[in-house]
């Protein structure tokens, strides 16, 4: 009986301390979990980092500013279009080569002048000198349901911008000013920026939500190396300073601006570049002694493309309200190259034939 007795306690002895070491293990287990972050029970399979969203093909999609393809939910932003000056004072520019659309046009005085259409997502730290609207860039604008950033205006830009125009969000810095700042460094009229960090409040504020950007262009991939042409350098003449010239990157498929023979980068050092030119011919009329223009905006008119280091002779149409459109010859939609556009805005008093291809 007593042997018996000995021989229970000696197993419940033992069975106390295997269960005091499957104790501590379990404690050490749950220990290891806690630390290292999964709380999961171990499997066969490999721990795999979840992305925000995951870069597949099948997860991208075209954006409709600029063909680039993005993550479902970014593809129709409503983008920022910015007036800003290209007048030798004002340069080196500050955000031209981060704009995913680009309009050259004549002003007032021989000097042309930008209008730079961004993705609400661009991270661009600096845009500017930002400068006054002219009626036609609030139409080119307007097409593009675009927020209208500017400093002031011409008197018929003013007068458009304020006749209840739909498919535009008014922002002049002259009732904005918080959205844009001075910088000391450059005299006035030379010296109004704005950023997306300054951008992005106010258009939260000014623009509806649930808008989303109208379809203007379609986009293909960029030609291969062995596929690209020789349509390498494009020129623009409109006059002295502001002759524009763009020169075809083969290796790379991208067309470099330059200006005086030298190419033009930002004042951060970046390099204006493109995958798409586009001059377009239009006509012009003076307005007033200032010699401020109308610059015609709709119907259609003579335009030729470079893409992907070729030429192709095209038409532009525009309707009132509308975003502007290019078609080939045969009436087919012309298809963009993913990525940049500058679009070259010449009037009859240039000569389109002095286009060059080299």
């Amino acid at each position: 009986m007593l042997q018996d007795l000995i021989g229970r306690a000696e197993r419940f002895r033992w069975q106390i301390a295997g269960g005091a070491v499957l104790l501590i293990l379990i404690s050490i287990g749950l220990f290891w979990m806690a630390i290292s972050g999964n709380s999961r029970p171990a499997t066969n399979q490999p721990d795999i980092a979840v992305p925000a969203f995951v870069t597949t093909t099948e997860s991208l999609v075209p954006r409709k500013l600029d063909g680039v393809l993005v993550p479902r939910g970014q593809e129709a932003l409503l983008p920022r279009a910015v007036m800003v000056e290209n007048h030798p004072d004002a340069r080196p520019l500050s955000g031209i080569s981060a704009a995913s659309i680009v309009f050259e046009a004549p002003v007032e005085g021989g000097i042309t002048r930008l209008m730079a259409l961004y993705d609400p997502t661009s991270t661009v730290e600096e845009i500017g000198p930002v400068r006054s609207a002219r009626p036609y860039y609030v139409e080119w604008a307007q097409g593009f349901h675009a927020s209208y950033f500017h400093v002031g205006g011409s008197p018929d830009a003013l007068t458009l911008l304020g006749s209840g125009l739909k498919n535009i969000t008014n922002l002049d810095q002259f009732f904005n000013g918080p959205s844009f700042w001075r910088d000391n460094v450059r005299f006035a009229p030379h010296n109004v920026y704005t950023s997306k960090e300054l951008m992005d409040p106010l258009v939260a504020r000014k623009v509806a939500t649930g808008t989303i950007a109208v379809t203007s262009w379609h986009f293909q991939d960029a030609a291969t190396t062995t596929d690209r042409g020789d349509a390498l350098t494009i020129n623009v003449k409109y006059g002295g300073s502001f002759n524009v010239q763009w020169t075809f990157d083969k290796e790379r498929g991208v067309y470099v601006r330059k200006d005086g023979g030298t190419i033009q980068k930002d004042r951060d050092g970046t390099a204006i570049e493109a995958e798409n030119i586009v001059v377009i011919r239009t006509d012009q009329q003076i307005l007033d002694s200032y010699g401020r223009l109308k610059v015609r905006t709709t119907g259609s008119g003579q335009a030729i493309a470079y893409r992907d280091g070729k030429k192709f002779p095209i038409r532009w149409i525009r309707a009132s309200g509308e975003p502007i459109q290019f078609a080939s010859t045969d009436g087919s939609e012309f298809l963009f190259t993913r990525g940049r556009t500058w679009i070259e805005v010449t009037t009859d008093d240039i000569i389109f034939g002095g286009l060059e291809k080299k």
